[in-house]
């Protein structure tokens, strides 16, 4: 596990998710060269191994125009080869290609190792951090049980609810500053034409829908832009299994071709009714909400805005992944209250589970984002946070 540094700052990443990432093959193919200069295919990403040995078994790789079968092992850095003996193990002996993360100088010397190094991070589709994060979301969808759940709930209840409020308070920061530097660089519209595109892609197409963003623009979309055929030009890095019908990304490149079809400018209006909202320093959830029309507010975007064709729980994860931490840089006054009373959009239902099991939601407390968050950063922690 290697800590670095990241756009929400800093986060661990484990070397299961580089592993990850060469078997799911999440990474750009076209001109792949070894650090030596050789061409490159991966016609087979091999066998994950997760006993001793290589990482990846009988992986077919064509290399330099030969076809060859063999392993493959991942590493952070080149030098990780000698670091942990595999020069001297020759259960190591048939790895084909070196797969590093790091290319730098701190990684040591390529031209020692044995076999082809292919260098990964100049390669990647995006950032680590998503990598990790769609990683650990998708993990957590598995969560039964938690081995910390216990010492969490050995805390008075009002402990509990202070110690997710600071997570999710922490996690709120966070995001405006990363949408902050986005609004910088790129202004609003575009800044709204890229967050959207990528929540409409979560969790697993995030990345995709982020490169579709950076090709087209808001006015392809609303003049026809032929969404079938953009789909199909991105059709080796779409990740559809286990994706819900209504979560499909044709389906939501469709979706947002008629938001814009109806109006190109919908960032600046949507900006417009932002501008008009009530302000309030209500902590109640449900008081908040009644005194703030919340709901009222929703009906109105997701009809102007959105065209209705954004279902309510996708439409409140575009909002507080989003708009909200892009509206408290472009608008005077602080969203923080909006976006941590706002409904909760799409989480692991481990999460509601977890909520009900620790007394944190009844019928006079409901789910809001702001638990929710703070929950998800309980789970990324994994309870570290509790000692």
């Amino acid at each position: 596990v290697q800590e670095v540094q990241g756009l929400y700052g800093p986060f661990s990443i484990s070397e299961k998710i580089i592993q990850k990432i060469w078997l799911q093959g999440d990474f750009y193919h076209e001109d792949l060269r070894t650090s030596s200069g050789k061409p490159l295919k991966v016609l087979d990403p091999g066998r994950w191994n997760t006993n001793e040995g290589p990482d990846f078994k009988e992986a077919c790789l064509e290399i330099d125009g030969r076809e060859l079968v063999g392993d493959v092992e991942i590493h952070f850095h080149a030098s990780d080869w000698f670091h942990h003996g595999h020069d001297k193990n020759p259960n190591f002996d048939c790895v084909l290609l070196h797969v590093v993360l790091y290319g730098d100088v701190h990684s040591g010397p390529l031209t020692e190792l044995p076999m082809e190094t292919l260098v990964l991070m100049p390669l990647l589709e995006r950032d680590l951090e998503d990598y990790t994060m769609e990683a650990a979301l998708l993990d957590l969808e598995q969560v039964n049980e938690l081995e910390w759940f216990g010492l969490f709930m050995q805390k008075p209840l009002p402990e509990r609810r202070a110690l997710l409020a600071d997570l999710s308070q922490a996690r709120w920061r966070q995001k405006v500053d990363f949408r902050k530097k986005r609004l910088e660089e790129a202004g609003w519209p575009l800044c709204c034409h890229e967050s959207v595109l990528e929540v409409l892609g979560y969790a697993r197409n995030r990345g995709v829908m982020h490169k579709i963003a950076s090709c087209y623009s808001i006015a392809d979309f609303a003049d026809g832009l032929d969404t079938e055929q953009v789909f199909d030009d991105f059709r080796d890095s779409w990740k559809l299994s286990g994706s819900r019908p209504a979560n499909h990304p044709k389906l939501r490149l469709r979706q947002y071709a008629q938001v814009c079809s109806a109006n190109q400018d919908w960032p600046n209006h949507l900006l417009h009714l932002l501008g008009e909202v009530v302000e309030t320093d209500e902590r109640d959830v449900a008081a908040f909400r009644r005194i703030a029309r919340v709901k009222e507010l929703e009906t109105t975007i997701s009809e102007e805005v959105f065209q209705g064709v954004i279902g309510s729980k996708r439409l409140s994860t575009l909002l507080c992944d989003a708009v909200f931490p892009l509206a408290d840089s472009a608008l005077d006054g602080s969203w923080s209250a909006y976006w941590q009373h706002w409904y909760a959009g799409d989480f692991p239902s481990a999460f509601n589970r977890f909520c009900r099991q620790s007394d944190l939601t009844d019928s006079r407390t409901p789910v809001s984002n702001g638990l929710m968050q703070g929950t998800l950063a309980l789970f990324l922690s994994k309870g570290e946070c509790l000692s």
